[in-house]
């Protein structure tokens, strides 16, 4: 179900005066990805359009549709100046204008109602739920089998569950700054058939949030077109 849709994105005004892109070497995975901003540059290892819209994006997955089937697979080396440096207002603007320069994208932002889940903050019980201290610095890992987040903000947290769940995750919990949870999916008993993903929901709910699946309204990227880029 469609409910609003957006005019197409106008030519940015911060953007890159040169940018060289390139398909990475063979054999790169997304263990191999990354990307970096660094006063007027911006550098990308092994990342697929996708990968950089969905970064742009915050991270969100389910964020961007359409478009061509090459643009989740195939992977780029890209190294780009800009006219001056970027603060951080200006980013999105400048790796936009560098796609649609290199790659002819041209998108629209569209809101739609789609299947996913909602997160809710516990009720009452907050013992594995406290917030981080100004030391911490942020990472997510596995510990002896389960899932530990420290100094971590709540859109981590539904990032990581929609990677998981694979559907899109809304933060409704209220929560404000960076927190260290721990989800006891060591607890969860295995059953047949049971994905990760599920003794992920099972840990999430044992510490107290409340999950409910449900029709959301989902504000996206569309893809209209996407080209292989030519030579440099």
């Amino acid at each position: 179900m469609l409910l609003a849709e957006t005019a197409v994105q106008a030519w940015p005004q911060a953007r890159f005066e040169v940018a060289s892109v390139r398909l990475s070497q063979p054999g790169m995975t997304p263990m191999d990805a990354r990307h970096n901003f660094h006063g007027d540059r911006f550098e990308v290892r092994a990342m697929t359009v996708g990968d950089i819209l969905d970064m742009l994006g915050g991270y969100q997955l389910f964020r961007v549709v359409g478009g061509p089937s090459w643009m989740r697979t195939d992977r780029y080396d890209i190294e780009a100046k800009a006219d001056r440096p970027l603060e951080v207002a200006d980013r999105q603007q400048a790796v936009m204008g560098l796609l649609a320069e290199r790659f002819h994208l041209e998108s629209h932002r569209e809101t739609r109602e789609v299947p996913g889940i909602v997160l809710r903050a516990p009720r009452g019980r907050r013992e594995e739920l406290k917030q981080s201290g100004s030391d911490e610095r942020y990472s997510i890992r596995r510990d002896r089998g389960d899932v530990v987040f420290t100094a971590a903000p709540i859109s981590s947290v539904t990032n990581y569950l929609s990677n998981m769940w694979q559907a899109p995750v809304v933060d409704e919990t209220e929560l404000k700054g960076a927190y260290d949870i721990k989800l006891p999916t060591s607890e969860v008993e295995p059953q047949p058939r049971m994905s990760w993903g599920d003794r992920v929901r099972e840990a999430v709910e044992a510490i107290g949030f409340r999950v409910e699946n449900r029709r959301i309204p989902l504000e996206v990227t569309v893809v209209d077109r996407c080209e292989r880029p030519g030579a440099n």
